[in-house]
């Protein structure tokens, strides 16, 4: 009976040394030819650009490596009889995830066949061993590089030195100012602290100048595939902020929120000046205050950014003053490549409404209530919690330089997805415990609801008017906070670009969990 072959080959942005996972297959394609083995092409194994280093000892990279996870499982499972690579390295480089590849070959009776180390056996005590002293080599190697890389580091920051990343606006280089773009920094700190500019108003000005950071000018790649996608090419209130207010414009060097000595990057601006505009610049929002609007941040413009609440003004020659509260896209004031939604937040309130209960009165977003919700929330309170400790150890190790940055990044990914998932189950938490609330007013409101012509583009009768007046009273009733929840766990609500009117609002049952 033929022998089965399975390959992995795997390569991160780091590995120069290494042959690009091509290259790696076709020499394994090679290896199982002349030991005449068959490999399906279903068990060709790709990691490509993803690390397999880690810091501690029980540091583990798995959960960012796909292929490595299917490869198991099929040695698991007793797919394959020999697993071919270039070099042990390949498979792991820290011992927790050398110990699965050994526990799954012996499970699986599976025996490798590595370019560089040759044949071995890791069912059996000899070819365990030189298994683990593979991973052993492998890790060491990667701790030694990651001592060293620490010592430049802090041996540069000694010196005053900042660590090198993307050329920052209005510096040359690390340390040397670039002053065509460093009298734009002083003209903007200078007009907000005199009150002439605000933020706002200077993102406009540099926006209208075409002043671009390298960042803007460079096409960036996508987090799962090398598919290009463009930079957002224009200046914020937020990414304006964010610069003026960096430690470096008035030549300060931070580490860790403390001030480093010997600092050599030169100025832009002076400390005081920094120190003045740090006192002077609006706090945001604080996280947890209570909602404003109804629908700011929940409603889409039809590009995909969040609207926002704000209020809109209009006045006839010699007539009165109007304002008008309104929901408006948090990038019309900024991207002028393109045109973006506005409307009446009284339209869009009770169009959403409308829609919202329309969807729930046949069964749409409503669940049974449970006792256990506060339980839940609390859960997934505490586990973002945990994530969100993990982020910050992680993005401190990758502005130290502590670790590989590919699988740092790689790290920071998986928290962030995973955090995205837990918001989502603590919305459809909130939205099942209000479900129950909602239910008991759309039973009362079902009769109603019947005489309300859905999709007809016929005059609204007396009776229908009536009926949709009730409707949206019944949704209002529901507390605005529950409501929102209900909303952002089960529907998106889209505003659509011209036309007038509740026409352009769509709410799409697109997040429901029946």
């Amino acid at each position: 009976m033929t022998k089965r072959g399975g390959i992995y080959a795997r390569i991160s942005k780091a590995d120069k040394s290494v042959p690009k996972t091509e290259i790696q297959v076709e020499i394994c394609m090679r290896l199982a030819e002349d030991d005449g083995v068959t490999v399906d092409p279903r068990h060709v194994f790709v990691d490509d650009g993803i690390a397999a280093s880690g810091r501690n000892i029980d540091d583990t990279t798995l959960e960012n490596r796909p292929d490595a996870r299917r490869l198991l499982d099929a040695m698991r499972a007793g797919e394959l009889d020999v697993l071919y690579s270039v070099e042990g390295e390949r498979l792991a480089r820290t011992y927790l995830d050398g110990l699965q590849f050994i526990q799954a070959s012996t499970q699986g009776g599976v025996t490798w066949h590595l370019d560089t180390d040759g044949r071995l056996d890791p069912g059996t005590p000899a070819g365990e061993e030189t298994a683990v002293s593979i991973f052993a080599s492998g890790r060491r190697e990667g701790r030694v590089r990651m001592a060293r890389q620490k010592r430049r580091y802090d041996r540069e920051r000694a010196n005053g030195m900042p660590i090198w990343t993307v050329r920052s606006f209005g510096y040359e280089d690390r340390i040397h100012v670039r002053e065509s773009e460093a009298v734009h920094i002083r003209k903007a700190v200078r007009d907000y602290l005199d009150g002439t500019a605000s933020m706002t108003a200077i993102a406009h000005r540099w926006n209208a100048m075409g002043l671009k950071t390298d960042g803007m000018q460079r096409e960036r790649r996508g987090r799962y595939d090398d598919e290009p996608t463009p930079a957002r090419g224009y200046w914020t209130t937020t990414t304006v902020q964010r610069l003026l207010l960096r430690p470096r414009n008035a030549g300060i060097l931070m580490h860790k929120g403390a001030e480093l000595p010997n600092s050599q990057i030169e100025p832009i601006i002076t400390r005081g000046e920094l120190e003045e505009l740090q006192a002077r610049v609006k706090i945001g929002t604080p996280v947890g205050a209570r909602a404003k609007s109804a629908l700011g941040g929940i409603l889409k413009c039809e590009c995909g950014a969040p609207m926002h609440f704000t209020q809109s003004y209009s006045q006839r020659k010699g007539g009165p003053r109007n304002v008008y509260d309104i929901y408006k896209c948090s990038q019309t004031a900024f991207d002028k490549t393109r045109r973006h939604a506005s409307i009446r937040s009284t339209i869009a309130e009770n169009e959403v409404a409308l829609q919202v209960m329309g969807f729930m009165s046949i069964g749409y977003g409503i669940q049974d209530e449970a006792p256990t919700y506060g339980v839940q929330l609390r859960e997934i309170a505490d586990k973002l919690a945990a994530l969100d400790e993990q982020e910050s150890r992680a993005e401190d190790a990758l502005i130290e330089g502590l670790g590989n940055k590919a699988r740092l990044k790689g790290k920071l990914e998986v928290i962030r997805a995973e955090r995205a998932e837990l918001r989502a189950e603590r919305d459809r938490v909130e939205a099942n415990r209000v479900g129950g609330n909602v239910f008991r007013v759309m039973s009362q409101l079902q009769h109603v609801m019947e005489g309300i012509m859905f999709g007809e583009d016929t005059p609204l009768s007396e009776l229908e008017s009536d009926a949709i007046e009730r409707v949206v009273e019944a949704f209002n009733e529901v507390p605005l906070e529950d409501m929102q929840a209900l909303i952002r766990a089960r529907f998106v609500c889209l505003v659509k670009v011209g036309g007038r009117g509740a026409e352009r609002v769509r709410v799409i049952p697109g997040r429901i969990v029946l």
